[in-house]
């Protein structure tokens, strides 16, 4: 009775006239096959069939809400290699061999227990922290790799037994079988309350995956032919189009496309209307396609929108006609995409509802006005409570409810522009600059100078990254040289080849391999061999030899692998054999430790496949984990320069200008198997300290109440801001900010960091924009900025210059670790220009996050292992609570004040709207803040609103004393603080019973 009250409630919330809905739902995975090793590297295809793939559709169908899902022809074929037995994975290979009893090799044990990378490989929180005896496993293998010297085999499987191994192999394929679908299986269900296993409980464990496994295809099949799903296609293996179009490979594109379609009217006995765009990127071209392919309608997102009609309405259809084909174009609404994807995992259901009712309230009405939803359809549900199924199924029965109710009207797509194909507006005809892949782009260093092209054409050119760039697949030197690698390999073998030949060119024209490289969304050493392995198979299927760059373990550009990089330091490094390297600038020379041959190679040295520079093998062919430019011999101190992968002897003087090396830049060193990353020192310039402010240690909760996400990457500190510097370094400025604890880098940053998010917002006396970019908060008029320095990770977006009119530069800065826990971000002056006296800097500290909206993890009510917690549930639902959980400042109650002067408001109608948060806690050189170095022992003001039934809020101070941490004030203020009338404004609040579930939960 009170959810059919509360979704009665949600329905006063929309006027009379329904909004128009669709939800698409992505399924896609990489290709897995090593060509090498003849089998699939990961296991995803087969974890997410035995749950996502059946448990998305059959929870939304009974609902009876009519969705459309994606299945791209990768994924198709995978699923087809699982069900006939074709090929298999490693970690089902080792599960089987387990299971029947044949004894692992060391290596194997070992391979189990990585993490990640193994038998661990599962959502912690809310999956493998509920089981008893998978806590104590990997209690265990903590233990292990603690106590046991790193790369050590043999120690480290000598903790775990025969059935401590069957145990976390049956918990591992076990668990990732979803919940829903374990109930159709009894003695799968029970297996789940067992804490040991047999050899048989995981052969059955198996077997039921296999059986899954083959219930996908004809499930989406039977729902397509009820009318109850549309069935979008996805080219084949899920190219990133406009980049293959820039090159010239409209073929390729179009073999795709055939592949695809051909899949669907085999597999699933459609011929689709509506085709998805891998990563959402088009350009005209790939539109043209689309359009010549038969295809009527297609998917974008509202970023690529923006960049081709400014101001224009992502909540309309839009078309393009080529040559009489017309093609349908909907846009994707980033906002609810991202939120069912990322953000409601941390909410329930009702709230998660209330939250999207409140969103639609904005929406512009009209009969083919359109909301789009499109998001991943396998990833986001582990993380969610229950797999995830508990939301499906109340979210979609409530949006259910509310057609009912005639609130909204939920299409297929194709059904939609069936009705509504007389009211597209026609994007206009204008010009465009696209990449030009037809140079070769191994020399460049950086996006912003790659060659382009004039297009005239009706779409830009774009993706749902970024603000509608392709900085993710290209740009970055791995990404450029990859491109390159695959422009090559088509030129030296052709495409008018047989199929065997011709398939490891599809796979390798994955966008899932530059995604990767570049490390814009994390390490690229699972995929590196994966990638390789299909342009090697592609030459030597042709009868040709594989260039030799392919051989090498090292990325593309030569960057070495991340487990390969065992130390670093800044004019010297000391290698494990005990020899030191120096560098200075303008000599690398060794001292002791034992004779042998150190590798050299500068990062900078273009490595491009037209013009092969360096060498993948030593002096004795022994393989090199790094592109060696330069080779010391300290036994007979001779020295050698490689050059197209041969050693030339230049005498006995190591000068590291003739492999291009300047002072200020970087060598990677391999010794012993192992590779050492050197700093070489900057010649020596004038630093001039020109601002210098510190910021209370201890004041990393932003509005005072935030919690850091409960992943233990987060270590205590890393939000904390504790300094900032500028000085003039001649040609550049130097930033620098420190922070109580940087944690390391977990992911592999490429600027050598991978948590913090610094926001630098400088006014120097015009003041052009007060708004900040993804923060949620303002800045007042006396500090609005002229210039933003977004200084990250160094992905896509951490490594940003922005202007006020929205244009930006990336990758100018450099970006590194400093000592003592700092970050250093070098400016050059032609972006900023000269330092004035009067400039003012506002700094701010969050969380970066590759895949939340602005790079910004998200902020919720309640903290989970990826979402910060403790914000203000109205603030969120309006959504102005800060993104921010340091600010520089004076004192704590400073940034506390400043971040909690956002206003909320509930209108009679029941929209919930806010203004932002406004920061005037600048500095300048004129006016710099007060010393503050003391550990926080605050007051904390708890600000809350209550909305009475007028557009006017209501706000009510209360006060609280943390003796020493935040956390203690909020139980305080929970304690005090009517809190069911507090959150009377927010989703969460909208039905009793939700508000007093949350409340549980908190205490």
């Amino acid at each position: 009775m009170r959810r059919v009250f509360y979704i009665l409630f949600l329905a006063l919330l929309l006027s009379a006239q329904p909004v128009n809905l669709v939800f698409i739902f992505h399924n896609h995975q990489p290709w897995y096959i090593d060509f090498d090793r003849n089998e699939l590297i990961l296991p995803w295809v087969r974890m997410h069939a035995v749950g996502n793939y059946l448990k998305v559709p059959m929870l939304i169908n009974e609902s009876g809400v009519p969705v459309a899902f994606t299945l791209s022809g990768s994924l198709i074929e995978q699923l087809n290699w699982y069900a006939n037995g074709t090929y298999t994975d490693f970690r089902y290979r080792i599960s089987e061999k387990l299971a029947s009893g044949e004894p692992l090799t060391p290596e194997e044990k070992y391979a189990m227990l990585k993490v990640p990378g193994g038998f661990f490989d599962i959502n912690w929180q809310n999956i493998l922290y509920s089981h008893p005896r998978y806590v104590v496993l990997l209690g265990m293998r903590n233990d292990a790799f603690s106590k046991c010297p790193p790369g050590n085999v043999t120690c480290v499987v000598s903790k775990f037994s025969d059935q401590d191994l069957l145990d976390l192999a049956t918990l591992f394929n076990l668990l990732w079988i979803d919940p829903s679908i374990a109930r159709r299986y009894p003695d799968i269900w029970a297996m789940r309350n067992k804490t040991s296993y047999t050899r048989d409980d995981l052969k059955k464990v198996l077997e039921v995956h296999t059986q899954l496994i083959r219930q996908v295809l004809p499930l989406y099949r039977e729902l397509a032919r009820r009318g109850a799903v549309e069935l979008v296609s996805v080219p084949y293996s899920h190219p990133l189009m406009p980049l293959l179009a820039d090159m010239g490979a409209h073929d390729d594109l179009k073999i795709h496309i055939t592949l695809s379609n051909g899949l669907f009217q085999r597999y699933l006995g459609v011929k689709p209307l509506g085709v998805w765009p891998p990563e959402q990127a088009v350009n005209d071209e790939v539109l043209r396609l689309f359009a010549e392919s038969g295809y009527t309608w297609t998917v974008t997102d509202e970023d690529v929108l923006r960049a081709t009609w400014p101001g224009a309405s992502h909540f309309g259809l839009y078309y393009a006609d080529y040559g009489g084909h017309r093609l349908y174009i909907f846009i994707r609404d980033k906002t609810l995409s991202d939120n069912l994807g990322f953000r409601y995992s941390s909410l329930t259901p009702e709230a998660a509802l209330a939250d999207f009712v409140n969103y639609l309230r904005r929406v512009p009405r009209g009969d083919c006005s359109v909301v789009v939803v499109a998001l991943d359809g396998e990833n986001p549900w582990e993380n969610y409570p229950n797999f995830g199924d508990d939301f499906l199924i109340h979210f979609f029965r409530g949006l259910s409810q509310l057609e009912k109710n005639g609130t909204v009207k939920i299409w297929k797509p194709s059904d939609f522009v069936k009705a509504c194909a007389d009211k597209a507006v026609e994007l206009p005809l204008k010009e465009f600059k696209y990449f030009d892949l037809g140079f070769d782009l191994s020399f460049y260093k950086s996006i912003r100078d790659l060659p382009t092209r004039s297009v005239k054409g009706r779409i830009a050119e774009g993706s749902w990254s970024g603000g509608g760039s392709l900085a993710v697949w290209i740009g970055d030197p791995d990404e450029n040289v990859w491109w390159m690698w695959v422009k090559k390999a088509r030129e030296d073998v052709g495409i008018n080849r047989t199929w065997s030949v011709l398939f490891p060119l599809l796979v390798a024209e994955a966008s899932d391999w530059p995604f990767w490289y570049g490390n814009d969304m994390g390490s690229p050493i699972t995929f590196d061999p994966v990638a390789k392995s299909a342009l090697k198979a592609y030459y030597q299927r042709a009868g040709l030899q594989p260039p030799p760059y392919l051989l090498s373990s090292a990325y593309p550009a030569g960057t070495p692998r991340e487990d390969k990089l065992v130390a670093r330091g800044e004019g010297k490094v000391v290698t494990y054999q005990g020899a030191t390297v120096y560098v200075n600038t303008t000599h690398i020379w060794v001292e002791g430790g034992p004779c042998g041959v150190f590798y050299i190679s500068n990062p900078d040295v273009p490595r491009s496949p037209y013009i092969y520079r360096g060498a993948v093998r030593g002096l004795r062919g022994e393989p090199l984990d790094i592109v060696a430019d330069m080779a010391v011999d300290t036994c007979t101190g001779s020295v050698y320069l490689s050059d197209g992968g041969r050693f030339y002897p230049v005498g006995r003087a190591a000068q590291i200008s003739l492999i291009g090396v300047k002072p200020g830049g970087r060598l990677y060193v391999e010794h012993g198997g192992l590779v050492y990353l050197l700093g070489v020192p900057e010649a020596q310039a004038a630093q001039q300290l020109l601002i210098k402010a510190r910021d209370p240690v201890g004041d990393d909760f932003g509005t005072g109440r935030y919690q850091y996400p409960k992943n233990p990457v987060f270590k205590p500190g890393v939000f904390d801001l504790t300094e900032f510097a500028v000085y003039d370094m001649g040609d550049k400025l130097r930033f620098v900010f420190g922070v109580r604890e940087l944690g390391g880098n977990p992911w592999g940053g490429p600027s050598g960091f991978s948590l913090q998010f610094f926001h630098v917002y400088i006014n120097k006396g015009r003041g052009e924009r007060n708004d900040t970019l993804g923060l949620r908060v303002a800045l007042c008029r006396e500090a609005a900025w002229d210039v933003a320095l977004l200084i990250g990770p160094g992905w896509s977006g951490g490594n940003r210059i922005v202007y006020p009119d929205g244009t930006y530069i990336d990758d100018a800065m450099s970006i590194k670790p400093g000592p003592n826990n700092t970050v250093v971000a070098d400016v050059p002056k032609k972006y900023v220009g000269d330092f004035g006296r009067d400039w003012k800097f506002t700094v701010f500290l969050t969380s970066w996050d590759g895949y939340g909206p602005d790079n910004i993890r998200n902020f919720g009510v309640l903290a989970d292992e990826w979402t910060a917690g403790g914000a203000d549930p109205a603030a969120v639902l309006a959504g102005v609570a800060p993104r921010v959980f340091d600010l520089l400042a004076d004192t704590a109650d400073q940034q506390i004040k400043a971040l909690t002067s956002y206003k909320v408001a509930r209108l009679p109608n029941g929209t919930y709207v806010g203004k932002p948060a406004v920061v005037c806690t600048y500095v300048s050189a004129s006016k710099p803040p007060e010393t503050q170095t003391a550990t926080i022992t605050v007051t904390v003001t708890q600000t809350t609103r209550e909305v009475s039934t007028t557009v006017e809020t209501r706000i009510e101070t209360r006060t609280t004393t943390a003796a020493s941490t935040v956390t203690s004030a909020e139980r305080q203020i929970v304690k005090e603080v009517d809190w069911a009338t507090s959150l009377a404004m927010a989703a969460v609040a909208l039905a009793a019973g939700v508000v007093a579930g949350i409340l549980l939960r908190r205490r």
